[in-house]
């Protein structure tokens, strides 16, 4: 299986914005949503960084935010 780097995604999106033949085809207001291949269920997702236990910072796209802030209340 491939994995996906930024750069994919970051060339998927720029491809589709810029693709005359694409114009209106794309509703670039909706969430983004993360789909589950295994179940069908969907979540929405946030870009988020992440600290290792080294304190090296990555970008990662998280659901369920809302439990990173409850467990740092």
């Amino acid at each position: 299986m491939n994995k996906m780097t930024w750069l994919d995604l970051y060339n998927f999106l720029h491809e589709r914005a810029n693709n005359i033949n694409a114009v209106g085809t794309f509703n670039w207001d909706r969430p983004v949503l993360v789909h589950d291949a295994n179940t069908g269920d969907e979540f929405t997702c946030d870009t988020y960084y992440v600290s290792d236990n080294r304190g090296d910072d990555r970008l990662v796209l998280i659901t369920n935010i809302e439990k990173i802030f409850e467990e740092n209340s």
